[in-house]
């Protein structure tokens, strides 16, 4: 019968051979499984490996780890996509992550840093807003002048474009033509855009009736 501490190594061995088939989304956790199969040979014995693990955070690395990992490919992810704001959000994660030296804390910490960010919701709120704000440009370019349709239009501009203020207040013209997550969901070419931009200085500076 295979004792325990033979049953540890196992499974640490098990798990770093499947987290080195995709090595560059594991790389934290299979620090972490190093880590404790050194510990294991360290120790040699159950008891010895007890105390050490208890002395060390109960295992608090293997659950950064995760988490870590988790994150930080996130993080990539976003950075790669151009989405700022979502990709600066998950590097906080990880500084909380880094930070905790126990369980609770790395719960409790990450927990009330998902209750206080808005980074993330912000995005999305002005990538939402800003479809409605080119439909209504490109109305208000096609609109009759003075008539309601005209009005209405307007109407649409103005309440997304406070939207999209209040969840992006750097927001601009240049931002919206330069940054990937705004410009990549327009269907409009460059020539097009200008167009619509002369439209939107009009509106903006309050020139239109």
């Amino acid at each position: 019968m295979i004792d325990s501490f033979e049953m540890q190594k196992r499974y640490f061995t098990s798990q770093l051979k499947q987290f080195r088939t995709k090595p560059e989304l594991n790389r934290a956790r299979i620090k972490d499984c190093e880590y404790y199969l050194e510990m294991l040979e360290e120790a040699g014995t159950p008891a010895e490996f007890k105390k050490r693990i208890q002395q060390t955070g109960n295992m608090v690395s293997t659950a950064k780890a995760e988490s870590y990992d988790r994150y930080d490919n996130r993080a990539f992810i976003y950075e790669e996509l151009g989405q700022e704001r979502k990709a600066e959000e998950d590097r906080l994660r990880l500084e909380i992550i880094e930070s905790a030296g126990t369980h609770s804390e790395l719960s409790q910490k990450l927990e009330e840093f998902e209750q206080n960010t808005k980074l993330s919701f912000n995005e999305n709120k002005a990538i939402n807003a800003l479809g409605s704000i080119i439909n209504a440009l490109f109305h208000l370019n096609t609109d009759g002048a003075g008539s309601k349709d005209e009005e209405r239009s307007l109407i649409r501009f103005q309440t997304y474009w406070k939207l999209m203020n209040e969840a992006d207040p750097d927001v601009s013209w240049e931002k919206i033509m330069t940054y990937k997550p705004y410009r990549d969901r327009i269907i409009f070419t460059d020539e097009q855009m200008a167009v619509l931009e002369i439209k939107f200085m009009e509106v903006c500076d309050g020139r239109h009736s």
